[in-house]
């Protein structure tokens, strides 16, 4: 199913409710859109009975993974993986390839450089070529996934021209909750209608000249553009794809379940810049390096916006938080088509408008991993949000950083 933005895409989505209820109903999910919610691979999965838990407290797994503050056992995670496994083997051999595994470990989002496609190759690889679930399984085990290890896809369109926000176009393919769910990009040619596939993350520009027609400024207004990963009132941890080619945006998905935060709903739009990158060979405030990513950014206006969406806003002002020893700072900032914008001035005027705003946003990302057994966060300036001049320079280093990287691509795969 693909989709665009600019239409009204949701109304045939599944949500968790939906999936809860109809399983409630002792109606099958498949009953719905004919896809699982744990492989998105098609029917074939769509018969395996659900793992013993959800079916015990009527719920669907998606809700298992969504609402309860409990990650999976490892039995289940085990169901799943199977299930996803199988998926796979569409001529029913009991067995996949080794370049099958390869595209199953991929699919399920797992970064991996060609030293690591061989060296996990020559490990599981039999005599025969043949690969079951249990060998699979077994190596999975033992090579846990380490989230700070990326490998970074620097694909992009690289016009010389400059970009149009009439030109974007948005389109999502596969389901929504599922490992197959992307949320594409592409540039359409205003004259032919063609299409050209691009990069949110190198193509799409950090400094915005307006609200119709956009490009970089050796001088920029307080404008930037803004890629929505979660909207606000959700929980599914969207993100964008810094490993795969054009860098769409996707669920998080650890051991073929999809990612939410359980600490419960985003209360704003959650995001990033694009043409930006933390450096982990920089040293930040409080002695720490960047975190590997895309400058994270927290849209505080009253509009909720959809996964992908790409908004021009002001910025008012930077919390410096610490993760796991990381620099990982959160930009407050509000759309300029938002209703209060122009009062807003600088991080001063926010709790003005908005009271309880700011300390909110410093709370939920200090106490947010708490409920799964993590530690809370730390906040550099002793959690003080810094003014709009500091944010807007956090954000044009990251922008040299982002430069600094694809400098370094061009001399090397990464």
């Amino acid at each position: 199913m693909n989709n665009t933005h600019g239409v009204d895409s949701r109304s045939d989505r599944t949500s968790p409710q939906d999936l809860a209820s109809a399983e409630v109903a002792g109606l099958p999910v498949s009953a719905l859109h004919g896809t699982n919610i744990s492989t998105g691979r098609g029917s074939e999965a769509d018969v395996a009975e659900p793992i013993q838990e959800a079916v015990d407290r009527k719920v669907s797994e998606l809700d298992l993974a969504a609402y309860d503050k409990d990650d999976f056992t490892q039995p289940m995670i085990k169901k799943i993986m199977s299930r996803l496994f199988s998926a796979f083997d569409v001529t029913h051999l009991g067995y996949l390839t080794p370049d099958k595994v390869e595209e199953v470990c991929r699919y399920l989002g797992r970064n991996m450089s060609d030293g690591d496609v061989k060296a996990m190759k020559a490990e599981i690889n039999a005599i025969d070529g043949h690969v079951t679930f249990e060998k699979f399984w077994a190596w999975w085990c033992s090579h846990p996934v380490h989230s700070r290890t990326k490998c970074f896809s620097m694909v992009s369109a690289d016009f010389s021209m400059p970009y149009h926000q009439q030109q974007l176009v948005v389109h999502e393919k596969g389901e929504m909750y599922t490992p197959s769910y992307r949320v594409l990009y592409f540039f359409r040619d205003l004259e032919t209608g063609r299409e050209r596939q691009v990069s949110p993350w190198h193509d799409i520009p950090l400094y915005v000249r307006d609200l119709v027609r956009t490009k970089p400024e050796a001088t920029p207004m307080n404008r930037y553009n803004f890629i929505c990963e979660i909207p606000k009132w959700t929980r599914a941890k969207f993100e964008i794809a810094t490993g795969e080619s054009f860098n769409p945006i996707k669920q998080d998905i650890k051991n073929g379940v999809p990612r939410f935060y359980k600490h419960g709903d985003m209360m704003w739009n959650y995001g990033a810049f694009p043409q930006t990158w933390e450096s982990t060979e920089v040293l930040f405030e409080a002695g720490v390096t960047g975190d590997n990513d895309p400058v994270d950014a927290v849209e505080i206006g009253m509009t909720q916006f959809k996964v992908g969406q790409v908004s021009a806003v002001k910025v008012l002002g930077v919390l410096g938080m610490i993760d796991e020893g990381e620099m990982d700072w959160k930009v407050v900032c509000i759309s300029h088509s938002d209703p209060i914008c122009h009062f807003l001035r600088d991080i001063h005027d926010v709790p003005k408008f908005l009271p309880g705003c700011l300390d909110a946003i410093r709370e939920w990302f200090r106490v947010y991993k708490i409920c799964q057994g993590g530690e809370a966060s730390h906040f550099a300036f002793d959690g003080e949000f810094k003014d709009k001049e500091y944010a807007m320079k956090v954000i044009d280093e990251a922008h040299n950083m982002w430069h600094n990287l694809r400098k370094v691509n061009k001399r090397g795969e990464l």
